[in-house]
């Protein structure tokens, strides 16, 4: 007992030693912890809550090298209930967009730049050589076009195009036959990707360079390739209509006046360029109080949907009846514009809703087109770095991995994905499956019900 008793004795000194600052020989402050300068907290941030769906399956897709990272590069495209991508060994895989399986392969040496199109694959090999493969993985021939960086492929009517630089090639998209290639002869001039066949002729993009770098188009024969004309501070069509071409022409340091403002649209026939008519559409800045000569984005850009022009003027956006032109016409409708410093239009209406993007946040906004309201679509927790419209439903990816989809006209939130990835490509869709496409894989998600 008295053993029993010592021990607790020698328990109870040894609590109290730990217990005691009497114990320590230094002082309290020797051990308190450091005030912050400042410390304060914000309760108020924002949570997307909306329930947690599981990728059904996954695949791995081909990873970029440096030589081909162009921003124009495809590795997976989505059609008809199949998803066709592009493996790390470098061969085409096409995958049953429900299950994941793979139903066939093709090829060997593919590059990462391919399209779909009737029914067909057309897509480029390392070496430059343009092939087509039907849906069921068959063959179905190869052109030797030796472009093996080229930028873009693209089916207009029966022929392929195939830009890269300053060249591009027309292909018979049945037979496979070159039918030309053609390259701009002009050191100022630096192909782009964007094209359109009009009327026997293919209008292409370029930038003129020189004192100002511009916008410009070339027009060349769509049955010889032969260069018919071009035109520098010109911008890509609004229209071709009547063989007459509609074009947004650059007055950039050609009339900046600050408050006096206008867009200027040029009227070319299309076959030989012969410069027809001349519209503008002027505007008073009265809001520019320091005659600061502002242009792009929301300053002076426009676009045609259908019959509506809309010109983007600063604090307004304006409407007219492009097809009803006269040199005197008012708008045919205002608003006030309620985009944000950093928001730029996407020259898109969906759902008679004016779409902007957030160059700081990457959020999507709209102006309600019908009582001039302005929401934001897709406003999460962090960044947004892909942004996905599909039918009225917003897919966004974040920085912090959160995938979410929102609902948009109620802005509800829908569904959330964690994929566990900072980086995101465009999303495919096809059927009731969504694509997520992050760092060189993809991720199936089996879409709700609602989802249509």
């Amino acid at each position: 007992m008295i053993q029993s008793l010592h021990k607790t004795m020698i328990k109870v000194l040894a609590v109290t030693c730990i217990a005691s600052p009497i114990a320590y020989n230094g002082s309290l402050s020797d051990i308190s912890a450091e005030q912050a300068v400042i410390s304060t907290s914000n309760p108020y941030y924002n949570e997307v809550k909306a329930p947690i769906l599981v990728p059904v399956w996954s695949s791995p897709l081909a990873i970029l090298k440096e030589d081909r990272i162009t921003g124009q590069n495809v590795t997976a495209l989505a059609e008809n209930g199949k998803v066709f991508a592009l493996q790390r060994n470098e061969k085409l895989v096409a995958l049953n967009a429900t299950t994941g399986k793979k139903m066939w392969e093709f090829g060997s040496a593919l590059a990462p730049l391919f399209t779909y199109s009737n029914g067909f694959i057309y897509g480029l090999t390392k070496s430059g050589s343009l092939y087509a493969v039907n849906e069921a993985g068959k063959k179905a021939w190869s052109a030797s076009l030796s472009l093996p960086k080229a930028t873009s492929i693209q089916r207009l009517g029966s022929t392929i195009y195939v830009t890269q630089e300053s060249q591009f090639a027309a292909v018979d998209a049945v037979s496979g036959k070159i039918k030309w290639k053609a390259a701009e002869e002009s050191n100022n001039f630096t192909g782009l990707s964007e094209l359109m066949e009009m009327d026997g002729v293919v209008i292409r993009s370029y930038l003129s360079q020189g004192a100002l770098t511009t916008a410009a188009l070339a027009a060349y024969d769509s049955l010889t390739g032969k260069k018919l004309w071009d035109h520098t501070r010109q911008w890509w069509p609004l229209a071709v209509k009547d063989g007459l071409l509609y074009s947004i022409t650059n007055t950039l340091m050609m009339d900046d006046d600050a408050v006096n403002r206008n867009v200027k649209v040029s009227v070319f026939n299309v076959k030989t360029g012969e410069l027809k008519g001349e519209r503008l559409y002027k505007w008073t800045d009265t809001e520019n109080k320091d005659v600061a000569f502002t242009f792009g984005g929301v300053n002076g850009t426009a676009f045609l949907d259908g019959n509506d022009f809309y010109i983007f003027q600063g604090k307004k956006l304006v409407k007219y009846d492009f097809w009803n032109y006269s040199a005197e016409g008012k708008p045919v409708q205002t608003w006030t514009s309620m985009a944000k410093e950093k928001d730029y239009p996407l020259n898109q209406v969906h759902q008679q809703r004016m779409l902007y993007s957030n160059y700081d946040t990457g959020t999507l906004s709209a102006l309600k087109l019908g009582n001039g309201q302005a929401v934001v679509l897709n406003n999460g927790e962090n960044p947004v770095v892909q942004t996905d419209l599909f039918g009225n439903v917003v897919y966004s990816g974040q920085s912090d991995g959160l995938f979410h989809a929102y609902d948009m006209l109620t802005l509800k939130p829908i569904f959330t994905v964690k994929t566990g990835s900072r980086n995101f490509a465009p999303s495919l869709k096809t059927g009731g499956m969504l694509i997520i496409r992050t760092d060189n894989k993809l991720l199936a998600i089996k879409l709700p019900s609602s989802i249509k």
